[in-house]
Parts: C-alpha cells; structure tokens; sequence
C-alpha cells in the first residue's frame, strides 16, 4: 500500500470516529465496496475489517455494493448523505444486495465530511485546492458532455484528470515548470550579453 492509499484510509476512518458512524461501518463488516467515478474509468475497493476501512485490490468476486458517480455527485454524497435527488438525477447510483445498499446508505447519511479538507491531509493545501477546482471543473464539464450527447469525448479528459491524482507527478509538474522559466531566463541574459558584446550593427 503506498504512502497516499495508507494516509486515505486513515483520514476515512477518524471521520467515521468523528462523526460517530461506527455503528453503521460495523454493518458492513466483511463486505466489499466498489466506488466507480464515472467519465475517467476509475475503480477503487475497500472492505471492513474489525470495525475499519481497509483499501484492497480488485476483489476475485463480485463486490457487495458498488457506489458510482460523477466526481460531484460522491462529493455531494459524503457531504449531504443519501439525498433522493443524487439518485433522482442520476448523479450517484448505489447496486448491490439490498441489505448492503441501505447500510452504506446509512453510513453517508452520518458521515461529516469535508472534501476539500480531507483532500489537504493527503496533498497538501494548494494542490488540494486544485484537484477541488478540477472536480468542480470536471462535474460541471461531465454534465454538459452528458445533456449534449458527446459521451465518446470523457476520454480526452482521462488523461487531464490524471494530473490530480497523484502529488510527485504534480510536483513533477511544477518543477519542471520552474525549471524551464530559469533555463528561459539564463537564454534571455545570454542573448543581452550577445547583443552588448556585437553592439549596434
């Protein structure tokens, strides 16, 4: 399990403790939850162990429950809970077997959730800020691809999002950044020195 993954799966579990949702994380002990955000193909599973959240690899079988929505739609969902409207228009589905369905139901209709603070644990204020943006930005875009009809376009977008899902490649990014605005400095100097040496022509 890399750093991020392990740092997730600890901020998950102290908000469950916070917001005294334990009760309802204990109910699905031993099954396994898929959350699937739709428009960027991205899977990931977890499971209940001893009244916790543990991050897995793609389960050998089919998942108990499985969560899908835009990226807006699962914010909403763990800041307002099961809201009918999510499901109304279809910004969020939950499937499975009926029992799992009305607990994980009841475990984000008592989950305190800040997105974008839960977002800071893991990649720091700044670039949390951005991938919160680029959700925005993302649900927003992913609505109107949706009325429009152009589904086939949500592939460009894949590798855009890519962007935000990890912090080294944002600082990657960054860096190399900073390092073409040095390297594009240094040419101007070298050029004024040119200029100075040649003089007037």
């Amino acid at each position: 399990m890399n750093a991020i993954t392990s740092r997730f799966e600890a901020i998950l579990n102290r908000v469950i403790r916070d917001s005294a949702a334990d009760t309802h994380l204990r109910n699905l002990e031993g099954r396994v939850v898929a959350v699937s955000i739709r428009g960027v193909n991205a899977t990931g599973y977890a499971t209940v162990v001893c009244g916790a959240i543990r991050m897995i690899d793609k389960p050998d079988s089919a998942p108990d429950v499985t969560v899908s929505g835009t990226p807006g739609g699962l914010i909403e969902l763990c800041r307002s809970g099961a809201d009918s409207e999510l499901f109304r228009d279809g910004s969020v589905r939950i499937e499975g077997d009926a029992q799992s369905m009305l607990d994980i139901k009841a475990l984000f209709s008592a989950l305190d959730f800040d997105a974008e603070e839960a977002l800071a644990q893991i990649l720091g204020d700044t670039l949390a800020r951005k991938a919160a943006n680029g959700a925005r930005a993302l649900n927003r875009w992913s609505e109107g691809v949706a009325d429009s009809g152009a589904a086939g376009i949500a592939e460009t977008l894949v590798e855009e999002t890519r962007l935000l899902a990890s912090r080294p490649r944002a600082e990657r990014f960054i860096d190399n950044v900073e390092k073409l605005r040095d390297d594009m400095a240094r040419l101007q100097q070298r050029i004024e020195r040119l200029r100075a040496a040649v003089g007037p022509g």
